[in-house]
């Protein structure tokens, strides 16, 4: 029996690893001329490793563990309380530790302790709902430079309620962020090792009619008895790939309801360190929104900085163009160090929007589709499918939530979907 799976990202590769574990014959077919998709390790930029992709391990108790203990790969606990350095609404600069303690408004967009609340309408974007409910404009302001901006849009596109299921949990749940210091790519290059891997490979027609017969931009054919699907929300509502037949209405309901976040990364070296060796992070009040420092915590001496932004600041910087976009991100910077003479050894921006093969982010329900994942992951034998998009609520824009898809998928063509 085998099995074609489209994509080489971290979900395909876990739906790759898992039905080759069980005996099956598998070949991944990958449009980019490497792997991970939108997990990508850069080896060139500088002396460490840089993640131009997804950075961290979200939780510890979620099943990148087991590779990363597997590997014996060496990671790092992002605290963020004493070094991260916030800028408050009101100009006031301080570790994120003060800023909780100090703001009452700040502090409740990062513990999300919400008591007595009403529950989310269906139609419900993210912004409305929380203003409905209390918060203020500052509030808003805060949710949107960083928890929206983290969610990959704007709140005005989130679905409340999708939300809601996740800060009702945030609680007790475990939100730890760790960073890989070996690099993304350990664990993404064994997750791959002995796979059938085409690379360049990119898949335009897939006939599901009776087996499953896929065609490629090259002229390749390749057959097998079904297939998983694991290429991004954006390609698919950018009908890319020409099914036939045509798709069930289940999975037309499901795109309408989901789509993808512009998100971006802009990452800068410098000469010397920007702030003490001791801070990591920066949430600043103006764009880009978000900065943190994979060099913290490294022996080398090597000085990076990655701006991570979505949603309308991402726009805006699409707009501007790379050159002024960098230029708009260090004019932050030097803004938020206090350095106005600060320039950068290099820089890069990252351009998920903008790649064919991702064409966005990662992905979001829109208001009034809160079940419009479980859609995307039904089975429509011979066809399986898994991605990002296809993840559980709770699970969402991670890589573990990637991962576990792939799994589900595998075992649906294993033993019926048992894990």
């Amino acid at each position: 029996m085998t099995t074609i799976v489209i994509g080489a990202g971290i979900a395909g590769l876990s739906a790759g690893y898992h039905l080759t574990q069980a005996g099956r014959e598998v070949i991944l077919l990958e449009a980019r001329d490497r792997i991970g998709g939108r997990v990508w390790t850069n080896r060139d930029f500088a002396d460490i490793p840089v993640e131009f992709g997804a950075e961290l391990i979200h939780g510890a108790k979620i099943s990148t563990w087991e590779w990363v203990e597997k590997l014996g790969l060496k990671t790092v606990h992002w605290q963020k309380t004493d070094d991260s350095m916030v800028r408050l609404e009101d100009g006031r600069w301080m570790t994120m530790r003060e800023a909780r303690e100090t703001s009452p408004e700040f502090d409740i967009t990062r513990s999300w302790i919400l008591q007595d609340i009403d529950e989310p309408m269906s139609e419900e974007d993210l912004g409305t709902y929380l203003k409905r409910i209390g918060f203020t404009d500052e509030q808003l302001r805060y949710v949107q430079r960083s928890y929206a901006n983290a969610e990959g849009e704007a709140m005005d596109k989130l679905n409340a309620a999708a939300h809601a299921t996740v800060l009702q949990s945030s609680e007790d749940g475990d939100f730890s962020d760790h960073r890989i210091l070996d690099g993304y790519d350990s664990y993404y290059n064994a997750l791959a090792d002995g796979l059938d891997i085409r690379l360049n490979t990119v898949v335009t027609e897939i006939d599901w009619s009776d087996d499953v017969t896929v065609k490629t931009a090259d002229g390749q054919t390749f057959t097998g008895d079904n297939a998983v699907i694991t290429v991004t929300v954006g390609v698919l509502k950018a009908n890319a790939i020409q099914f036939t037949p045509e798709l069930p209405q289940v999975k037309h309901e499901a795109l309408a309801g989901i789509d993808m976040g512009p998100v971006m990364k802009m990452v800068y070296e410098f000469e010397e360190p920007i702030l003490d060796r001791s801070i990591g992070a920066i949430y600043a009040k103006d764009s880009p929104p978000m900065w943190w420092s994979p060099s913290l915590r490294r022996d080398e001496d090597t000085i990076v900085w990655t701006a991570f932004f979505s949603g309308n600041y991402a726009r805006e910087m699409l707009e501007l163009g790379e050159e002024k976009a960098l230029q708009k991100g260090l004019e932050t910077l030097r803004e938020e160090v206090g350095n106005p003479e600060l320039t950068y050894k290099q820089a890069r921006w990252v351009n998920w929007p903008q790649d064919e093969f991702s064409r966005g982010g990662y992905s979001y329900c829109l208001p009034g589709h809160l079940d419009a994942r479980d859609k995307l992951a039904q089975p429509t034998p011979p066809l399986y499918w898994a991605g990002e998009g296809a993840a559980p609520l709770d699970q969402v824009a991670v890589v573990h939530g990637a991962y576990f898809t792939g799994q589900r998928a595998a075992n649906e063509i294993i033993n019926g979907g048992e894990l």
